[in-house]
């Protein structure tokens, strides 16, 4: 029998027999990744992406994701490297464990020419990314059982400009697919025109309060705004008050702030709906994920913990 070579179909199987091709692997990018959520969201990504696919890495054995973990400083790298990847002590040093599904990129002042051309090349051959506002208020119990809204007002102009440097950079980038934005619940009703508003004003005015206020969501808003007019594909998660529970809880999806609204007309205590980071960070992985779905959308998604559960059930 005679193989006919000139074939393209038979040549291209003969190559495949003697020569598997390996699906390269995707690279996402997570800003602020020192942070609480930005560990969470390495690690979701990297979980989410083996639920997708038959196993934990290709047959190579290389994996299927890389994160790309962006930081400010070294200590910030060496924080999310351990954190993600580990320690060894042997005869008194310590060393990393192998991690190479990781891959910190400090990027320290933004303003100088030579980090924000760092900024540029992290985004560079990149499929997607989510970058994060480190001023996003979060909620906390006081000794006194009481809760109250905490805003890292200090860092809240600075991160914003980097925020904003951020997605500069990643509109430069010519492989990114898909952008998610963790931004706040509250941005809705804050920029609405309260003479046009139908419902209780002093509602309105109150739903905003419990996120921070005006003052706290200016950050979140600069950025959707930057973000809207790039060329960018992206989806917006407006998130409820941020706490540090383990997770797993039922999460409810909204939009232009009825689940905030809905929350503070239903009780006395004017607390805002709440999201744990680690039910966050698995939402926004999802999106990132099943970015086809999402593709071209540009949705703005409010999501929170379904109002019947809270705190108590979260694990």
């Amino acid at each position: 029998m005679m193989l006919n070579l000139r074939s393209p179909q038979l040549c291209l199987t003969l190559l495949l027999m003697v020569h598997p091709v390996f699906p390269l692997a995707q690279t996402f990018v997570v800003t602020h990744a020192g942070g609480r959520m930005g560990k969470l969201l390495a690690s979701q990504i990297r979980e989410s992406a083996s639920l997708y696919k038959d196993a934990p890495a290709n047959v190579d054995g290389s994996p299927l994701v890389k994160i790309r973990a962006v930081v400010r400083t070294e200590e910030e790298a060496m924080s999310i490297t351990c954190d993600l990847a580990g320690m060894t002590l042997r005869n008194g040093k310590t060393s990393y464990n192998k991690c190479d599904w990781l891959e910190t990129v400090v990027v320290g002042d933004v303003l100088l020419e030579e980090n924000a051309r760092l900024l540029v090349e992290a985004f560079e051959g990149a499929t997607g990314a989510i970058l994060c506002d480190a001023s996003h208020n979060e909620l906390i119990q006081m000794d006194d059982g009481k809760w109250s809204l905490r805003i890292p007002a200090n860092e809240n102009k600075e991160i914003s400009d980097r925020l904003l440097e951020e997605i500069k950079a990643a509109t430069k980038s010519k492989s990114l697919e898909h952008v998610v934005l963790r931004s706040s619940m509250g941005l809705f009703l804050s920029g609405s025109d309260i003479s046009s508003y139908e419902g209780d004003e002093a509602m309105l005015l109150e739903a905003v309060k419990v996120m921070g206020g005006d003052e706290a969501l200016l950050g979140p808003r600069r950025a959707e705004h930057a973000l809207r007019a790039s060329d960018l594909d992206f989806t917006i998660l407006r998130l409820g008050a941020l706490t540090d529970d383990v997770g797993m809880v039922p999460i409810v999806f909204g939009k232009d702030d009825s689940l905030l609204l809905k929350r503070i007309e239903g009780q006395n205590t004017r607390r805002p709906p709440m999201l744990s980071r680690a039910d966050a960070a698995r939402v926004a992985a999802s999106v990132l994920m099943e970015r086809d779905f999402f593709a071209g959308k540009r949705l703005v998604i409010d999501c929170a913990w379904a109002p019947s559960w809270g705190r108590s059930s979260a694990g």
